[in-house]
């Protein structure tokens, strides 16, 4: 019987290790707040971070384990705030906070199922400094970065975060071509 349940212990401890929340959905809903919806009904709404004034660009990875979101901040040179952080969120917590080179974000996604995450930083104004990385997001290691307007022989993570001129033309933006 001892043996039987020892048995049983040493199956489900795996098993409960790696349980974690699955996300459905997340939001900013009309006061501003993030809401994350889990997949099995309930919902989270975490925080902000210190001197944060808002976010943006919520967004749940494919496999549903993380969600992600630009934090925004104040800023001396603008009427509005600027998303100065991406912040990752798995099991109830925040558990990465990447700043990249300390431009103001200007889009992202998860990548490799949500085991990566790719991000376009930019100045506010003017379209200069556009910088981007690619990060693991386990240990938050540099996969690849890339500097400059991307050009056709760009890695293929970095054209993925610029949409294509006939998608979303941009006057002030260079046009590209593949």
């Amino acid at each position: 019987m001892r043996r039987t349940f020892i048995w049983i212990l040493m199956l489900a401890l795996p098993m409960a290790a790696h349980a974690s929340e699955r996300y459905r959905h997340a939001s900013i809903d009309a006061q501003g707040r993030l809401q994350i919806f889990l997949a099995s009904g309930g919902e989270r709404s975490p925080g902000k971070l210190h001197g944060q004034t808002g976010f943006d660009a919520a967004a749940v990875s494919a496999d549903g384990d993380r969600v992600g979101w630009l934090a925004l901040y104040p800023n001396c040179c603008t009427s509005y705030p600027v998303a100065l952080a991406l912040v990752l969120y798995r099991d109830g917590a925040i558990r990465r906070v990447f700043t990249g080179n300390g431009l103001a974000f200007s889009t992202w996604h998860f990548a490799a199922n949500g085991r990566q995450v790719a991000f376009e930083q930019e100045t506010v104004h003017g379209h200069r400094g556009v910088h981007y990385e690619l990060r693991d997001i386990a240990s938050g290691r540099l996969l690849g970065h890339y500097e400059g307007d991307p050009a056709v022989t760009a890695p293929r993570w970095v054209r993925e975060l610029t949409p294509s001129p006939t998608a979303a033309p941009d006057a002030g933006a260079a046009q590209y071509r593949e």
